[in-house]
């Protein structure tokens, strides 16, 4: 037995060399890593430190085989891939070899041809069976999928395989164990002449009008196919719509009668490192589209989405009729770094979130400054709330505080005098304090952003109160941060008179004159209280003299809930009486024509899914 035992390791050992070829001398991975601006990363993230460098130890391409390669190929001489589809896999035994000088597995591919540019998965298993992988994203040429140190001393094999129904066709020009990884440089914007107008907020909102929100795209997270729930990379921007932003696509809304685009990003699962880094090229990929806007001719409002923490849905259940219902992950408590956000009441969970917003509202100030005038707008947070639980139920069990949080909010009669109050619970002392945190997170967003300069330090800047709520927005516990410029901060409001889902819609519902009355009485209030600065009887003025504009950020109905007519006749008030009021109204465009959608503009083919709706739109907003 001993003897059988030293002849199958011999056979692994001289089997992986067939398959392995190592570099005499260390090999700049820069040089040919098919991307420009990039620099070594030569900290160990998180495993251990190696004495000395090791060489790149390629595999040999032409040992790429099938398992099953019904419908799929491979050239040997091209080293051109091609998966028919969904889970087809090709793969690199590797017997039992030893990585435990290596730190990644490296990946070089390029796409053949557009329509068969597809994401596709590298793996790494493991002698002991499990295995690793990285999503090889479509708008990357490079990918490093961080090895096991507890297992990498004994690796299987690599193997590629597919995780989408439509075929893929890639070129793979190199894969490698490495010691190294090269990340693209921080995106800086300092060499640009634009200027900042003087002129008011209250113009500014004013020259917004109506526009759109790029919804289900660079805001997409809970991403199923990339191990990491923390690192989603740039193929996030397809998980929730596949159709791809493009400048014919801007071009098109913007054309159509959209002349703000609100682009709602989430940051924190393209955070790569310790130090809070923003992935580059997510951020370049970003910039691109707010620059393509720009030149159309759009107002363009950035905004940090939903790194709330409890807004990270990562894990999903089948539903009886085959549809997939999202569940919370667990949340760490505290919060660890780079997770996000949470308005809440422990210290702890304080301190991280004001260190997480603080650092990227830094590298995204950093990242668009002196080249963008006015027509590139900030907003801190959206819907910042307490999503880690449910800390106190209404006593009449109407609403959590999550979502209602429990301080006096009056709503109206049709005469515009109060009828009551949402909430009962006045006295929640997490309602309260979570008040002054939410106040605490908006300074610590804003000075990250004036403290840049330049442009940024007179830049219009949004901010929300708690939800984005309008009840919540007139709660005397909210206040504006301290800001070194003047005039130039904006509050924003969400609206969704009809419900925001499927769940709890009723698809009868009207929009009758008593819901006209809640609309108007609402605006009114809004106005009155912030762009006049008429406090009401005991309240404090949020701003001495008003001045302060209103974006509602977020309105929405959804199609297959509410007949066209109703909800026709809901835009055509809406807008009329915000746009009466100098309001800016941005309609949440969710993109795809799936049941529950609220979508408008059909992405695929650059056209309008009810041209009633939007034509009412559009000519309500020409006040």
């Amino acid at each position: 037995m001993k003897y059988k035992a030293i002849f199958v390791l011999l056979f692994s050992f001289c089997f992986s060399l067939c398959f392995l070829s190592c570099n005499n001398s260390v090999e700049s991975l820069q040089g040919n890593s098919g991307q420009s601006g990039t620099t070594e990363q030569s900290e160990p993230d998180g495993q251990e430190e190696f004495l000395e460098p090791a060489d790149d130890c390629f595999l040999d391409l032409k040992k790429i085989s099938f398992t099953s390669a019904i419908g799929d190929s491979y050239d040997k001489e091209t080293f051109v891939l091609n998966l028919a589809t969904k889970w087809k896999c090709a793969q690199i035994w590797l017997g039992a070899f030893d990585a435990s000088l290596y730190r990644y597995l490296r990946i070089e591919y390029e796409p053949v041809a557009p329509e068969t540019n597809q994401p596709f998965r590298l793996h790494c298993r493991y002698s002991d069976d499990t295995d690793l992988y990285m999503l090889c994203e479509r708008k990357r040429t490079v990918q490093y999928l961080s090895l096991d140190g507890t297992k990498k001393g004994s690796i299987k094999s690599v193997f590629l395989q597919s995780v989408k129904d439509n075929p893929i066709s890639v070129k793979i020009k190199s894969i490698c164990f490495t010691q190294r990884k090269t990340v693209s440089e921080a995106v800086v914007d300092s060499d640009g002449n634009a200027s900042i107008r003087d002129f008011s907020a209250l113009d500014l909102v004013d020259n917004m009008g109506v526009g759109w929100n790029l919804a289900n795209t660079f805001e997409a997270h809970s991403f199923s196919w990339q191990e990491d729930p923390l690192l989603q990379g740039l193929e996030s921007e397809f998980h929730w719509e596949e159709i791809e932003t493009t400048p014919e696509l801007l071009k098109f809304a913007y054309d159509s009668g959209y002349k703000t685009i609100r682009i709602p990003v989430t940051w924190y699962c393209h955070i790569i490192d310790d130090n809070y880094t923003i992935d580059p090229d997510w951020m370049s990929r970003v910039k691109y589209i707010v620059d393509e806007a720009i030149k159309i001719g759009y107002y363009v409002i950035l905004n940090e989405h939903h790194s709330v923490h409890g807004d990270h849905e990562t894990e999903f259940v089948e539903q009886s009729d085959g549809s997939k219902k999202f569940l919370s992950r667990a949340m760490n408590k505290p919060l660890q770094k780079g997770e996000g956000y949470l308005v809440c009441t422990d210290e702890a969970d304080i301190a991280e979130s004001k260190r997480f917003l603080g650092e990227i509202w830094r590298q995204i100030a950093i990242a668009f400054n002196t080249s963008y005038d006015e027509h590139l707008v900030f907003e801190t947070m959206n819907e910042p709330r307490n999503a880690r639980d449910d800390h106190q139920i209404d006593p009449k069990g109407r609403a959590d505080h999550e979502w209602q949080p429990g301080l006096l909010c009056p709503w109206y009669k049709a005469d515009g005098s109060v009828g009551g109050y949402w909430s009962d619970a006045t006295n929640c002392a997490e309602c309260i304090r979570e008040y002054e945190v939410l106040n605490e997170y908006n300074q610590v967003c804003l000075d990250a952003i004036r403290a840049t300069g330049g442009n940024n330090a007179n830049r219009f800047i949004i901010i929300p109160s708690l939800c984005t709520g309008q009840k919540t927005i007139v709660n005397e516990k909210f206040r504006l941060p301290q800001d070194s410029a003047t005039d130039k901060l904006i509050l924003s409001v969400h609206s969704y008179p009809f419900g925001s889902s499927l769940e709890g819609t009723d698809e009868n519902q009207e929009y009758d004159d008593a819901k006209k009355q809640a609309t108007k009485n609402t605006i009114e209030t809004l106005y009155k209280r912030f762009v006049l600065g008429e406090a009401g009887e005991g309240e404090i003025p949020l701003r001495e003299g008003g001045g302060l504009p209103i974006v509602y950020g977020e309105v929405g109905a959804v199609r297959s809930k509410v007949a066209l007519e109703e909800r026709i006749k809901w835009i055509d008030f809406f807008v009329r009486e915000a746009r009466a009021h100098k309001m800016s109204v941005l309609y949440w465009d969710c993109g795809d024509d799936r049941t529950g959608s609220m979508a408008q503009i059909d992405r695929e083919h650059c056209s309008l899914y009810e041209p009633e709706f939007f034509s009412a739109m559009i000519h309500a907003a020409a006040r």
